[in-house]
């Protein structure tokens, strides 16, 4: 019978390598021949050599079901030979190779965990562990209900000796009956066939026992615990363990997966450190900040933002626009998200929010898409900042700017447009009149009576009758005409669009007429009169200056006609051709 032939010794980081694992620990005590019968029940061959004399000192049935024995008697009478290259060389050794064996004649392929154990006599003995990978017989290979049997095991072996989580059997006592590869490597010693309280501390192992407990209990369990690998490593490691139970619903034991979690439990910390440390930075910023996933949903916002909404800071996370903001807000917010990732650049913009006290304030928004090393989109920053003030302070330079910009070409008493503002509105009416063909005329207008009134009623009740004046003359006129004043009692009128002198010649009329009216003036009645000179372009001037002059030369004629009147300039040029 051949044996252990084929042996693959290619190192540890290979599977199928063979290595020397550290000495067992010298916290539990190591397994002794007399205890090997408890290993007579187990699913995987268990057996025990004598190198020096080449004979098997004791095999449990799966041993002598894989070597074809009849009895331990037939297992112990048979030549093994001598180990191979690599056997442990001292109690509490061991070493996990592949190999290749030829009972039954035919080729199965195992895992073995060989261990040093002392023999009665005080020799070094090895005891074998055998987990059953699949068998290397041909597909088609005929064989019995029994090797079909050792096959399905062998493959649910492999199976679980390639997972590199510990995977593992218990009964209801907590005797491991199977276990995968990792598990070897985490035990530090063969576990097959004992309790945690053979292979581990007291405390471990009443631990272990209470989840066991509780997995058959209640039908599951999970835990973690702190566990001290046989290397000298501290690691973390998260069990879960559920009840196993038999076609007929008795409970054969638990099994158990366990996870090393220390990198991700370290992981995990350093997420929650980075975290903490970037919501202690952003919290610090008087501006609002805000991450949103591609979803618009926010990851993480700042005290500032949370202010601006009126809710927990904690609250926020996980909400979307719509669940913040008013519906057209957030329609808007959204619109502008999008701009941001179709252009896959920063996005400035200036917008008004309310707040929870029911006031607004301006904000200005900048946004700025993100994204991994790997250059995937995640989804935007946003940083906001309170321009109330700023926008207060731009008003109020724009009203000012507006209040020097009417000062300088309106009449302070009247609010009329000054001659300033009379020349430049006249010039562009006289470049309109030249373009359309049509004529234009201009009114000069002085009050009678004026200086009268001012002197007895005092400056105070002549500033009243003069904006009363200047309401009414303009109240004669189209929104298109400009009335200016030009001096002290006097004020000119642009008629755009004149059909006809007689057109310029009614509106003066009724100016004439408005202006007679009595005026209430300070508890009293003034009355005052005007006298009207209307100059028409193109005839009686080509440019703002000289119509101008005529319409002031009409005006002192109307004067000498007895004043309440008005005057055309061509009537004056006719009567005085010189």
């Amino acid at each position: 019978m051949r044996h252990q032939a084929d042996q693959d010794q290619s190192g540890d980081s290979v599977p199928g390598g063979e290595s020397r694992a550290p000495a067992a620990r010298p916290a539990t005590a190591p397994m002794t021949v007399a205890e090997l019968p408890r290993l007579d029940g187990l699913w995987a061959p268990v057996w025990l050599h004598d190198g020096g004399r080449g004979r098997m000192v004791w095999g449990n049935r799966a041993a002598l079901e894989l070597w074809n024995a009849a009895s331990l008697a037939d297992f112990q009478a048979r030549d093994f030979g001598s180990q191979p290259e690599g056997a442990p060389q001292a109690e509490g050794e061991s070493a996990t190779g592949r190999w290749t064996f030829y009972p039954k004649g035919r080729p199965v392929t195992a895992w073995v965990r060989r261990s040093g154990m002392a023999l009665p006599d005080g020799r070094l003995g090895i005891l074998h562990e055998a987990q059953l990978a699949a068998p290397l017989a041909a597909p088609d290979h005929g064989g019995t209900d029994t090797e079909a049997l050792d096959r399905e095991r062998a493959m649910l072996q492999s199976l679980i000796d390639s997972m590199p989580d510990i995977v593992f059997f218990k009964d209801v006592n907590g005797t491991y009956l199977k276990v995968n590869r990792a598990m070897l490597d985490y035990a530090g010693r063969p576990p097959l066939g004992l309790t945690d309280h053979r292979l581990f501390d007291a405390e471990t192992a009443v631990r272990r026992r209470r989840t066991d407990q509780i997995a058959m209990q209640k039908g599951f369990s999970r835990s973690e615990e702190w566990f001290v690998h046989p290397d000298g490593r501290r690691v973390l490691m998260e069990t879960a363990k559920a009840v196993c139970l038999d076609r007929s619903g008795k409970m054969l034991g638990v099994v158990g997966i366990a996870r090393d979690i220390t990198e991700r439990r370290q992981t995990e910390k350093q997420l929650l450190r980075q975290h903490a440390l970037l919501q202690g930075i952003i919290d610090t910023i008087p501006d609002a900040v805000f991450f949103k996933d591609r979803d618009g949903v926010l990851r993480k916002v700042n005290r500032a933002f949370a202010s601006w909404t009126g809710r927990p800071l904690e609250q926020l996370i996980g909400l979307d626009s719509h669940e913040i903001w008013p519906p057209e807000m957030a329609d808007g917010i959204r619109a502008g998200d999008a701009s941001v990732y179709a252009e896959d650049q920063p996005r400035r913009n200036e917008e008004t929010i309310p707040l929870p006290d029911g006031g607004r304030i301006w904000v200005e928004i900048l946004k700025a898409p993100i994204r991994d090393a790997g250059n995937e989109l995640l989804g935007l920053v946003g940083v906001g900042r309170d321009i109330t003030l700023r926008k207060a302070a731009e008003e109020d330079l724009r009203r000012s700017e507006a209040e020097k910009d009417h000062l300088a070409n309106h009449d302070a008493l009247t609010g009329l447009p000054n001659r300033r503002l009379l020349f430049d509105r006249l010039d562009v009416a006289l470049a309109r009149s030249r373009r359309s063909g049509r004529p234009l005329a201009l009114l000069f207008i002085d009050l009678d009576g004026f200086k009268a009134v001012n002197d007895r009623m005092g400056h105070d009740c002549g500033d009243e009758v003069l904006r009363i004046a200047a309401a009414r003359i303009a109240g004669c006129l189209r929104r298109s005409d400009t009335v200016a004043r030009v001096g002290g009692d006097e004020f000119t009128v642009v008629l755009e669009d004149v059909a006809s002198a007689a057109d310029a010649g009614g509106v003066a009329a009724k100016i004439v007429e408005a202006v007679a009216l009595p005026i209430p003036a300070r508890d009293t009645i003034a009355v005052i009169g005007a006298s009207v000179g209307i100059a028409l372009f193109p005839t009686d001037g080509s440019d703002a200056r000289s119509l101008l002059v005529a319409a002031d030369g009409a005006m002192y004629r109307a004067k000498q006609a007895g004043r309440g009147t008005h005057v055309f300039y061509k009537d004056v040029r006719d009567k005085n051709p010189d």
